[in-house]
């Protein structure tokens, strides 16, 4: 668990490289509503970096 933020960057550009025509510029799934400080994408990655 000491490298987590490492593999939740390296996890995070793998979901950017899969998912480009899903997402919008701000790395989420198109809705209304506020923009989040953290993307869709960001939680995605998180979490399978924690279940690594």
């Amino acid at each position: 668990m000491h490298n987590l933020h490492t593999k939740f960057v390296k996890t995070l550009e793998i979901c950017k490289q899969f998912s480009q025509n899903l997402v919008n510029e701000h790395a989420n799934i198109a809705r209304r509503g506020p923009v989040p400080e953290f993307s869709d994408l960001e939680v995605v990655a998180l979490s399978l970096a924690a279940e690594s």
